[in-house]
């Protein structure tokens, strides 16, 4: 697969996250997919562990929306740096829903095989999005130049 497959599969997999498309979502995977995520307690594996994921943060954002900010590929592998908006109106990670816009930044490593994305490894800004949740305080401003 040229590096151009592996974007094109990339941005279809973000294009099925805004369509809120578990099914569309999951053609694009192997049946042996796995993510992990620092949010997560254990890797989403297979197909189905794609859909609830998709569910679960569609149903605590219903607007939730990515753009992508950058991409890079390479040999097996796309780095897609990406920004997620959304209103919290769903109970996630334990947090009931705020009803606040939000917005965070993330990356995720995506790590392709015929025609199929088999792995991704995602890390994103969780901190930022509970501050604007209400959830951790905000941070104190620096102090002063000495």
């Amino acid at each position: 697969m040229t590096d151009t497959d592996n974007m094109r599969i990339a941005r279809e997999s973000i294009g099925a996250w805004n369509a809120h498309d578990p099914e569309h979502l999951v053609k694009l995977l192997a049946k042996e997919y796995v993510a992990e995520s620092d949010t997560l307690s254990v890797p989403t594996r297979g197909h189905e562990g794609a859909r609830q994921v998709m569910k679960t943060y569609v149903r605590a954002f219903p607007d939730l929306h990515f753009d992508v900010e950058q991409m890079l590929a390479s040999g097996d592998h796309v780095v897609t740096r990406w920004r997620a908006t959304g209103t919290h109106r769903g109970e996630l990670m334990g947090v009931q829903p705020t009803n606040r816009h939000a917005e965070t930044h993330g990356c995720t490593v995506g790590e392709f095989k015929n025609h199929k994305i088999v792995r991704e490894w995602l890390y994103w800004d969780t901190g930022n999005l509970l501050r604007q949740l209400g959830v951790l305080p905000t941070a104190a401003p620096a102090p002063a130049g000495r």
